[in-house]
């Protein structure tokens, strides 16, 4: 009887300590509280909790993320609330926690031991801004996510904030088939994503989207929540039953039908994964003109470099295959083809990235997996689960000089005026020109290209491709910045350029192309 006092007592201290807690803290500080229960099996009873902030090396006080790692390398990812605190609340045991902000800030790497119904409170941390994009007209963004208004894990703020934590400034909800969270979602417009040295807040944009799914593709809406009527997006029973070179008459029909009607309502109309498995991929690049983009870099799947694409993974390796369609349709621009930009988006269901340690990675961690030496594709998936598929893997950065608006965001998405990014950063011209912008040769076959990259952990080599194959290769690039005036010779009018940054462990960018003329 007393023990069952004494339980109760505990459990009822507690509930009075998690109530105070929500009725103190912004909604957004639940994702730190869920991950730390959600990885155990110990009962709340049990918890320890670790408090503490995260600044920017100015003082700021804006989101970040936290990766907890515990003792047997298992991890998870969480936020800081939007005035940067945080309450991990973590069964007993040793931890490892990595503070960030994205690929441009360094990592803060503190170790606890946490026990039972102990509370810690840990010293400010301060992240370090090692490159601002943002300041150079680049800006982050996410273009494909879910909630649990669909198939995601995630309420509407917890995918928001996991977006400013990566240093993410842009991003579209793209729910399958519902616009339920966008009420919700455009809330975003009025968090603030960063605070510049000068103590200039950048707000975070949070834009309208839906992911089209069928049985015949996923489709993206960027910009509008334009949903469909299940007879608009489904074949009947009487078009099932029909030949096969009757249906792909109607499925052309009826993707005909979803790329025009998002375009006439103001929308960006997309590709999404065109080459995942079943009713998930695309099947009629003949009609891929109908289409303003296409996705060449889906998050769940490993980055499409091609450096260990003789081990195939199979659909593992579809952003590969996604590339090299894309170089084909860059191809046919020559022959009347239509351009579409290339975009890449995290797809991401879930904010936490859970990960349960791979016996090969035993001996490393966030800090060192760029060490774990790759020989073959099985290596590479491997380092690419621990990394994590999280907010920003990738990034498509968008180039807008000017204001943030919903025309200027489409604008740089459908005119090809962005390169996409799990790190590396590259910004380039000719002449002033950039991704997705015309060079005239005027005559001359050689031009001089104005390149500026970063990496925080490194690079290992950057490639020029032209016309699909590559003419130029940089390495021993050392340390995280590279700047050079990079000579392309022997260039012709039809012919395009696109960059591409291979960094340490699976670290990689792709930009969209140069065209001259």
């Amino acid at each position: 009887m007393v023990k069952n006092h004494r339980s109760f007592f505990y459990f009822f201290i507690l509930a009075i300590f998690l109530i105070t807690l929500g009725l103190s803290s912004c909604n957004s500080a639940a994702p730190a509280e869920k991950a730390g229960v959600a990885e155990t099996e110990t009962t709340e009873q049990e918890l320890g909790s670790v408090r503490g902030k995260v600044l920017t090396d100015s003082g700021e006080m804006v989101t970040a993320g936290i990766i907890v790692e515990d003792q047997d390398g298992n991890t998870f990812r969480t936020t800081t609330n939007a005035q940067s605190g945080y309450n991990l609340l973590l069964p007993p045991g040793s931890y490892t926690l990595y503070f960030t902000r994205g690929f441009e800030y360094s990592v803060v790497t503190k170790k606890i031991t946490v026990e039972s119904f102990k509370k810690y409170y840990l010293q400010d941390v301060r992240l370090i801004q090692l490159f601002d994009s943002y300041a150079q007209g680049w800006i982050a963004s996410d273009l494909h996510q879910h909630t649990y208004y669909s198939d995601g894990a995630d309420s509407v703020a917890s995918q928001l904030l996991g977006n400013i934590s990566n240093g993410l400034y842009i991003g579209f909800l793209t729910d399958h088939n519902t616009a339920y969270g966008l009420a919700e979602w455009v809330q975003g417009n009025r968090l603030v994503a960063n605070i510049d040295k000068a103590g200039v807040q950048r707000f975070y944009h949070a834009f309208e989207g839906v992911e089209e799914t069928t049985e015949f593709g996923h489709f993206q809406s960027l910009g509008v929540g334009q949903t469909f009527d299940t007879y608009e997006i489904k074949m009947t029973e009487y078009q099932r039953a029909q030949s096969q070179a009757e249906k792909d008459v109607v499925l052309k029909d009826m993707i005909g039908y979803i790329a025009d009607t998002i375009q006439r309502s103001g929308g960006v109309v997309q590709i999404n994964h065109p080459y995942s498995s079943s009713t998930m991929g695309f099947n009629y690049w003949d009609i891929a003109d109908k289409f303003d983009t296409v996705e060449i870099w889906n998050g769940y799947f490993v980055p499409g470099d091609g450096r260990y694409i003789g081990d195939t993974l199979g659909y593992a390796d579809q952003n590969y295959s996604a590339k090299l369609k894309w170089f084909d349709l860059l191809n046919n621009i020559r022959n009347g083809g239509k351009f579409l930009a290339a975009t890449g988006g995290t797809d991401n269901h879930d904010s936490t990235s859970p990960y349960k340690r791979d016996p090969k990675l035993v001996s490393y961690n966030i800090n060192n997996i760029k060490d774990f030496k790759i020989t073959n594709m099985v290596d590479y998936q491997a380092a690419f689960e621990m990394n994590g598929r999280y907010n920003g893997n990738p990034t498509t950065y968008l180039h807008i000089p000017g204001d943030i608006t919903l025309d200027s965001v489409q604008n740089a998405i459908r005119n090809g005026n962005s390169f996409i990014s799990n790190g590396p950063i590259l910004i380039a011209d000719v002449n002033g020109k950039s991704y997705g912008e015309t060079v005239e040769l005027n005559g001359a076959g050689s031009v001089s290209l104005n390149l500026k990259a970063f990496a925080r952990d490194g690079f290992e080599s950057i490639r020029i491709v032209k016309n699909g194959e590559v003419i130029k290769t940089i390495d021993a690039i050392t340390g995280s910045n590279y700047e050079a005036v990079v000579k392309l010779d022997d260039l012709k009018r039809g012919d395009w350029i696109v960059l591409e940054a291979m960094g340490v462990s699976t670290y990689y960018c792709i930009t969209n192309p140069i065209f001259f003329e």
